[in-house]
């Protein structure tokens, strides 16, 4: 178990405020802003109670605060924007779940997860499997989306 698994939503809820439509994290002491960001790109949000400091994910806690539990998974930010925390953006999925709705790699040469240049045309994969071959990349791109779709990807999965 970790140490903000043992924080409870009523100790949450006394000591900070979540706004569901922004995702921010407010001190009911202060009304200071309670999340702050990392440079991961993620929220993290720094409590004490009473004699234990806490130092937690800001998604997670949006979580608890909003479905009355810890996350049982890993929690995906939907439109791939690690800051912003909105419960409607955050969703409870396992890792291979989580790995079907990923920011296209800056190392692409196609423009497209999976697809790649080979000799004279374009290779397609997905998840390590071989896919196809076809000279031309719209053909290329049509296959892995349609085995995306199959598989059961995010459609966000790939965005730039």
């Amino acid at each position: 178990m970790t140490p903000s698994q043992k924080l409870t939503l009523n100790e949450l809820k006394t000591y900070l405020s979540y706004e569901s439509l922004s995702g921010e994290f407010t001190r009911l002491r202060n009304h200071k802003r309670a999340d702050t960001p990392m440079n991961t790109g993620y929220q993290r949000v720094r409590l004490k109670v009473g004699e234990n400091s806490y130092e937690m994910l800001a998604h997670r806690l949006a979580w608890l605060f909003s479905t009355g539990a810890w996350p049982t998974h890993e929690i995906d930010h939907i439109n791939g924007d690690r800051s912003d925390n909105s419960i409607l953006n955050l969703r409870d999925v396992t890792r291979k779940e989580n790995a079907k709705n990923l920011k296209l790699r800056k190392s692409s040469t196609s423009g497209f997860h999976g697809v790649t240049r080979h000799q004279r045309g374009w290779k397609v994969e997905i998840a390590s499997k071989y896919v196809g071959y076809t000279s031309c990349l719209g053909r290329a791109i049509d296959m892995r989306k349609a085995v995306e779709v199959k598989e059961g990807y995010h459609k966000n999965h790939g965005r730039p």
